[in-house]
This record gives structure tokens, sequence and C-alpha cells, in this order.
């Protein structure tokens, strides 16, 4: 179903999107950033690295629970833009 700007009727309406800040803290927060720091702080500490891999792994598992289960794909709220009339607005998908 194509998006419709309620302002003028325009079909030519894009979504706005921020991905650059979402992707770099998925980057930040990827499983091998974090097994790779917690091995790192217990090399520093140490303690025996396999304890870091074990940390690493769980919070990683941890951060992708969370982020799962943050909205439901259906109910989140969508930024558009009219090429037209330059309208933004939000739509509920």
């Amino acid at each position: 179903m194509k998006t419709i700007c309620p302002y003028c009727q325009s079909t030519a309406v894009y979504e706005m999107t921020d991905g650059t800040s979402i992707n770099l803290i998925d980057q930040l927060l990827s499983p091998t950033v974090l097994v790779s720091l917690g091995v790192s702080l217990c090399k520093t500490l140490k303690v025996h690295p396999a304890i870091g891999v074990v940390a690493g792994t769980t919070v990683a598992a941890l951060i992708e629970m969370t982020q799962s289960h943050q909205a439901l794909p259906m109910l989140v709220n969508k930024q558009y833009r009219c090429d037209d009339c330059s309208h933004v607005f939000t739509s509920l998908h």
C-alpha cells in the first residue's frame, strides 16, 4: 500500500530514516565487539580470557533479547516526507 501525503494527497512520499546512528550503535554492541572487550578486560585484570568470552557472550545475548522486544513490528510509527509540499508526517504501521 502506497503512503499518501495527508496535506496534498501526493504519492511522492518517502520514509525518513536515521539509519546512521542506529547502525553505529548496532556495531558497537555487536557480539564480536563485546566478546573482544571482555577478553581484553580479563587480560588487563590478569583473569583467564575464557571468563571474558563467557561474559561478553552473555551481555551480547541479553542486549539481543531486549532489543527484539522493544517494539512490536506492526505498531511502529514511521515518519514520512512529501516531495511535493515538504510536509512531514507520521503514520502508524
